[in-house]
């Protein structure tokens, strides 16, 4: 009799392969090399440009245009809040990718149980 697990067909086995040598490859390398790289990084580039065009487009008053110190300090803040965009998105893409592991290892382990 066989058994429940069993796989019905090549394409089962090999997804079935496949699931399991990335539960083995481990939490680590599924958030680094499957989320942050390929979908952390870019997003984080683009948040940070896309802050830094919104800082350079909004007005400011004009004696404050001419001033060096009020230009160097704007650059500063612009590229600090730039920053501090990228860190976040890259810190919600590793909370998401922590979640979604989790969700995989207890599917994977819901499923070897049963």
């Amino acid at each position: 009799m066989p058994s429940t697990n069993a796989p019905a067909s090549r394409a089962q086995l090999v997804a079935r392969a496949r699931l399991t040598a990335r539960i083995a490859r481990g939490r680590a390398a599924f958030v680094r090399d499957a989320r942050l790289l390929p979908i952390g990084l870019p997003l984080a580039a683009l948040t940070a440009v896309g802050v830094l065009l919104a800082a350079q487009a909004r007005p400011r008053p004009v004696w404050r245009k001419y001033s060096r110190r009020a230009r160097r300090e704007a650059a500063a803040h612009a590229a600090g809040l730039a920053l501090l965009a990228a860190g976040g998105t890259l810190g919600a893409t590793w909370l998401a990718a922590q979640a979604e592991w989790g969700r995989h290892e207890r599917a994977y382990q819901t499923r070897d149980e049963s």
